[in-house]
């Protein structure tokens, strides 16, 4: 691991890249936990793990068990604590006229207050969601401060969350906007702007989908681009388009329920195996060969707590989509690397 002036380099661990500012790191762990989770990265204040497609990850009425927060909680416990110790911190100058007893409670209320702040949480705090069928990073933070110091981020909406998209032309009726949606194409140099209607996506195409989403009143299961909805932009590149296929690179901006899915049906696209936002597929074609949405949350960037150092964790393709590709879509791997999930 090195670094050259202010520019970032790559550490390449297991399969797993972390892009890192030129400066020294805490060792971190890579392990497995029972259920097949793989933890990315992990320090006193972060944790980060790669969720496989079909693990639900919070405890619902529908899933009350088997979820990857049990995993975790559970890996947590046998791991125990750890042994970071609040920093010794030299008295406040403004205690020296105090009495002893006051200036040892001051200590005291300062210590706990170091703990609160910079000690594990009794949970560790999940800072966003992936749906059930989609692989990929998961973040939690592990200490307040280190929660507070990633919240802001995604408030702010500095925090850059990268998936990777496998879609065909066509979607429901029923996930076309009801209220204005924006698509901004660039191509070849050149900026388009056109409304709702399915567009025609070339390779190298850069997107911005822009459009407010809220959960469908025929089925709040689902959401969709509507009049009711809060603000939502997803940012899209083609990486390439064979045959009926198109492999895409989507940046959600903000965070809405669904909003990849929505805005990409919004757009007239389906992912290859959603089984609620594509087409019904033939029986016997690829598309109902591959068992979840082909949507993979390959890559997480933010400022990490308490360097403030800019980090991006990668999560490997999974098996199931590097096979399906293979087979189905063979010149997508000559575009990205599958192996750290880099497009080329």
């Amino acid at each position: 691991m090195r670094g050259t002036g202010g520019r970032f380099t790559t550490a390449t661990i297991d399969h797993v890249d972390i892009l890192l500012t030129p400066t020294v790191f805490q060792p971190y762990t890579l392990t497995m936990i029972p259920i097949d989770l793989p933890v990315v990265y992990q320090d006193h204040h972060l944790l980060i793990v790669n969720k496989p497609a079909g693990l639900v990850i919070h405890p619902t009425y529908k899933n009350a068990d088997g979820t990857m927060w049990d995993a975790l909680l559970a890996y947590l416990a046998q791991q125990g604590g750890d042994d970071w110790q609040p920093p010794a911190l030299p008295d406040d100058p403004r205690w020296a006229g105090a009495p002893p007893d006051i200036q040892e409670m001051l200590r005291e209320k300062r210590l706990n207050k170091q703990w609160k702040e910079d000690g594990l949480l009794p949970r560790p705090c999940l800072l966003h969601r992936l749906d059930k069928d989609t692989s990929g990073i998961v973040a939690l933070a592990r200490t307040e401060r280190s929660r507070r110091h990633i919240v802001r981020q995604f408030h702010d909406h500095s925090i850059v969350k990268r998936y990777l998209a496998l879609v065909q032309a066509g979607a429901p009726a029923w996930s076309q906007p009801r209220t204005a949606f924006t698509v901004s194409v660039r191509r070849d140099g050149v900026s388009i702007e056109q409304g709702s209607g399915t567009t025609v996506l070339s390779q190298f195409d850069e997107l911005v989908l822009d459009g407010p989403i809220q959960r469908d009143p025929d089925d709040r299961r689902r959401s969709i681009v509507g009049p009711d909805g809060r603000a939502a932009t997803t940012l899209v590149k083609v990486l390439m388009v064979a045959g009926d296929f198109a492999l895409l690179e989507a940046q959600p901006v903000t965070g809405r329920t669904h909003q990849i899915r929505a805005h990409l049906a919004a757009l007239g696209y389906g992912i290859i195996g959603d089984k609620m936002y594509a087409p019904v597929v033939e029986h016997g074609s690829p598309q109902e060969s591959l068992g979840r949405q082909f949507l993979h949350a390959y890559s997480l960037q933010f400022s990490r707590y308490p360097d403030n150092a800019l980090v991006q964790f990668v999560a490997p393709l999974a098996e199931d989509l590097l096979s399906w590709m293979q087979e189905y879509f063979p010149g997508g791997l000559g575009v990205i690397d599958a192996g750290n999930t880099i497009p080329a």
